[in-house]
């Protein structure tokens, strides 16, 4: 697996002789890019200034002298596969200017997004300063929700971005294993340990983000992040510790659920949503039923070459006349629709290739703190797969900065230890 190590981008002002972390353009510009990605700030259709800045660093980085580093070559066959399956769709697509539109933000995304990430992030320093400001950004987004209090009309808030509450909820539930692995990191290091409850207070801001905006998918996501990080982030050996481990975790996780649910304090909103999807209301449920029978129905009718990316809105009805006009409310259902099976299964290819890859790493990474970055980095990731169970596109620029974060972590381990294989045999902190 190819990696070229470049420079460690935090250096040295070796004029003065003092020991002060510098960043040069690029990696100035790729922190404003990694705070701005949860704001989401539109420039042009879905296109936003977080994506504006990675074109830049990306041009930067070819007049430059640093070596563009793309995907490994694993990845390589299924996003070709898969964008080629996509082409293909657009030829029955009622209209393939939508079609390309969303082939071009996957162009952007695997040879633009994910290239510079994995050039700039060249160190675990870097790795935790995109952490820091991701949370940041995603913080800033909930402080002037709060602020603002623009509210729907069934009472959920909104972000200043986006007329969907959801948006609002997301990124609390993908953070929360990220937030409390800087927490802990913090913990350990810092000598007066009092100082660190003061981020407390941000945890808060990202629960009542997930509260006030009454996501059902944001919840289950956030559960799942935190059942996966607080069980596995000591490791994965196969042992009492890891089964003691996940019952106390999912004890305190279920435990808390229940006694905040039988409380004033648990969401009146959230509480009404969840209660009506148990009862099966078909208001909430009826809908996105039919979308997923007319999505499968899609399928069968053309297994192979779908009704092309961001199109089966328009030919919704002609499969199930009771639908409405929107894709199927499942990344999968929807991918099978609209590029059929085999670009399903290179897009889960792409998915599955980055799961293995940090696995993999994690069972060679040297200390124990860098496990717990890779399992706060599965466990994020893991939460915006189970948000996509009730969701169809997956182009959201944040949720594939967590993707290139991911690769980079694994990648500077196990390029580590290929330059050093003695290291293989280390004993496991």
């Amino acid at each position: 697996m190819a990696y070229v190590q470049q420079r460690d981008p935090i250096h040295t002002l070796v004029n003065t002789g003092v020991n002060a972390p510098t960043l040069d353009l690029v990696e100035l510009l790729y922190c404003a890019a990694v705070f701005l990605a949860p704001i989401e700030l539109r420039v042009v259709s879905s296109f936003t200034v977080h994506d504006c800045l990675m074109l830049l660093i990306a041009a930067l980085l070819i007049v430059g002298p640093r070596r563009m580093i793309f995907l490994p070559k694993e990845f390589v066959p299924p996003i070709f596969l898969f964008l080629i399956f996509a082409l293909l769709s657009t030829f029955r697509a009622p209209y393939p200017y939508e079609s390309l539109t969303q082939i071009a933000q996957y162009l952007f995304i695997f040879f633009v997004h994910l290239p510079v990430i994995l050039t700039v992030v060249q160190s675990r320093l870097m790795v935790r300063l995109s952490f820091v400001l991701f949370v940041g950004g995603a913080l800033l987004v909930a402080g002037l929700a709060m602020m603002m209090h623009h509210v729907q009309g069934a009472g959920r808030m909104l972000t200043f971005f986006s007329d969907n509450p959801n948006r609002l909820g997301y990124p609390s539930a993908y953070l929360l294993p990220v937030f409390l692995f800087c927490l802990f990191a913090l913990w350990r290091r810092f000598r007066f340990r009092p100082l660190v409850l003061l981020l407390v207070p941000a945890l808060y801001v990202l629960m009542w983000a997930l509260a006030a905006s009454g996501s059902r998918s944001s919840t289950v996501g956030a559960v799942a992040a935190l059942m996966l990080f607080l069980s596995f982030r000591k490791g994965l050996q196969i042992n009492w510790q890891l089964f003691a481990r996940v019952i106390i975790t999912a004890a305190l996780i279920g435990g808390i659920g229940y006694v905040l649910y039988q409380t004033e304090y648990f969401p009146d909103v959230l509480r009404d949503r969840v209660e009506r999807t148990l009862n099966m209301e078909e208001t909430l449920v009826d809908d996105r039923r039919r979308l997923a029978v007319a999505g499968l129905l899609a399928f069968a009718d053309s297994p192979i070459i779908g009704i092309g990316l961001d199109n089966f809105r328009y030919v919704a009805r002609e499969y199930l006349p009771e639908s409405t006009a929107q894709p199927p409310h499942n990344l999968w259902i929807q991918f099978l629709a609209q590029i059929g099976l085999v670009g399903t299964l290179m897009f889960a290819c792409i998915i599955g290739g980055w799961y293995w890859l940090l696995l993999k790493a994690e069972r060679r990474a040297p200390s124990a703190e860098a496990r717990e970055e890779l399992w706060a980095l599965l466990a994020a990731f893991s939460a915006v797969q189970v948000i996509y169970l009730f969701l169809p596109i997956m182009i959201q620029r944040q949720y594939w900065l967590l993707y290139g974060l991911g690769l980079s972590a694994a990648l500077q381990i196990l390029n580590k230890q290929m330059q050093h294989p003695a290291a293989l045999n280390a004993t496991r902190v």
